[in-house]
């Protein structure tokens, strides 16, 4: 007798996305000392029934649920949420996710010199090693030590940006890159550096 196995791949994969995509971002986030947890506005009830079927099933659900859906680091530091959610996730799921969002890399300041701090840089390593099928970014700008970032322009400010570029670029799949602003404005010839290299600025929810 068929069963749901026995349709073709696109099929299950359609109804998988069918089932699993949801309109809103699914958040992450971690408080200190305690594991990763999860808000997901508007889920349906028994939504992730299909993840507990069967092993097969499972995995090809838990795939499609990486693939289909947004996700959202919430005050990421240091990249510790994310680093938490990859090994909860393992690294085959982690190579489904496609679309994430998170703060923008924290900077520091020596000698009025800005770059990237060592924990950011880990991150955007993560996602290089991590995150093969990642097709958008977004980076989300809330915070003084981000915004003070985009409303000044200095060598070292481009040189910030263009190492977070330099470091995304090896993430072959990875095509759009969104800077989210919901904090200050960016001064004008910041916004024109940021969309010179191939990234959308966006004012808040825009």
């Amino acid at each position: 007798m068929p069963n749901f196995l026995s349709l073709p791949i696109k099929i299950r994969n359609d109804i998988y996305k069918r089932v699993l995509a949801l309109p809103q971002p699914l958040h992450f986030f971690q408080d200190p000392g305690c594991p990763v947890e999860s808000f997901i506005p508007g889920k349906p009830y028994r939504w992730l029934a299909l993840l507990y079927i069967n092993r097969q099933i499972s995995e090809e659900a838990r795939a499609a649920l990486y693939r289909f859906n947004s996700v959202t680091f919430q005050e990421v530091e240091n990249g510790s949420v994310l680093e938490a959610f990859i090994n909860c996730i393992g690294h085959s799921n982690a190579g489904s996710l496609s679309h994430l969002c998170f703060d923008f890399p924290s900077t520091e300041s020596m000698h009025g010199e800005i770059s990237l701090r060592e924990g950011s840089l880990q991150r955007l390593q993560l996602l290089q090693k991590e995150c093969s099928s990642l097709a958008k970014l977004e980076i989300l700008i809330f915070s003084r030590n981000s915004r003070l970032l985009i409303e000044q322009d200095s060598s070292s400010v481009r040189g910030v940006f263009s190492e977070i570029n330099r470091q995304l670029g090896y993430i072959s799949s990875l095509g759009d890159i969104i800077v989210r602003i919901y904090s200050g404005s960016p001064a004008p010839s910041v916004k024109e550096v940021l969309q010179g290299l191939g990234w959308i600025v966006l004012m808040g929810d825009k």
